[in-house]
């Protein structure tokens, strides 16, 4: 039975077994059925302990394994392989979304759900192995699904990431005529902004936008009168000297703590306020704002 360990981590198989084993073979308990015609084997364990059931990446190729090639992995699963920022609740790595063209069948299979549209061949990428729709593309796909402050993260994360402009990612959005979440796409476009360095970041910035608030500066560098280096800020509304930060999991570690009190201290003593805002202050937008609000109201800033 040793050839039985020689078949592939996924593979396809047919009425007489696959390339490597036989029908009988292909049968053994060692081995899944991922869906209709596909086998994966489940002894398979990544480096991190994970078995294939939890094992995304598995999954996805035993999804893409019987596709034509015409068809793609997009939507939630092609942003979580682009290594794009979705909330917890969309990345859901048990359904696997597919987009194939209007004139090919509809995939049955119970681990598939399939979007039917035609691709540009700009639209498409191949991403370690995978062939998934372009960040571009990615981002007008889940736009209907997110929230702004949530499609904005996800826009700065695709522009920081793959360097895409506002221009490609313009003419992706307005090259499909209908479709769910087309004029929050748009929207969003404008508000996008490459320098921010986090998801939550990138939310807190859209959320206090969308309140009214001033455009901030995105990751200054804050100086003295004299022109000295201070710190670098988060979201810096520079003109009332008020400084937004999101401290994340990063921030929680005491030697990282310890570095941002201090500079924090620094920068008060030059006059600066200083809003510290944290994970569980995200769940209370309302408070947030107020707070934020309230700190550009003692600085002389009015609606």
């Amino acid at each position: 039975m040793d050839e039985l360990f020689e078949a592939d981590t996924v593979f396809t198989v047919d009425a007489d077994g696959s390339r490597e084993l036989s029908r009988h073979q292909a049968r053994h308990s060692r081995f899944l059925l991922t869906s209709r015609g596909v086998r994966a084997d489940a002894a398979t364990v990544d480096e991190q302990g994970w078995s294939f059931l939890e094992y995304p990446v598995t999954r996805w190729r035993a999804a893409q394994l019987p596709l034509a090639d015409e068809a793609v992995l997009s939507h939630a699963t092609a942003a979580l392989i682009l290594g794009l920022p979705l909330p917890v609740w969309m990345a859901d790595q048990h359904v696997i979304h597919v987009t194939a063209p209007r004139t090919e069948c509809r995939p049955r299979r119970r681990d598939i759900r399939t979007h039917h549209a035609s691709l540009l061949p700009i639209e498409c990428a191949e991403i370690d192995g995978f062939r998934v729709t372009s960040p571009a593309r990615t981002y007008t796909d889940v736009a209907y699904r997110l929230k702004i402050p949530e499609l904005v993260a996800f826009g700065d994360a695709m522009m920081r990431k793959y360097g895409t402009s506002p221009r490609e990612l313009l003419a992706t959005v307005l090259r499909r005529k209908r479709y769910p979440g087309r004029r929050k796409a748009r929207y969003c476009v404008d508000l996008l902004d490459p320098r921010a360095e986090s998801p939550k970041e990138s939310e807190l910035r859209i959320t206090l936008f969308e309140a009214g608030l001033p455009q901030p500066s995105i990751n200054p560098d804050i100086v003295d009168d004299r022109g000295r280096f201070l710190a670098r800020g988060d979201i810096a509304y520079e003109d009332y000297q008020v400084l937004v930060e999101y401290d994340g999991a990063y921030h929680a570690e005491m030697i990282q703590r310890a570095h941002d009190a201090a500079r924090r201290a620094v920068l008060r003593e030059h006059g600066w306020i200083v809003v510290e805002i944290v994970g569980e202050d995200m769940r209370h937008p309302t408070r947030v704002i107020s707070r934020v609000r309230q700190a550009l109201h003692e600085r002389g800033w009015r609606p």
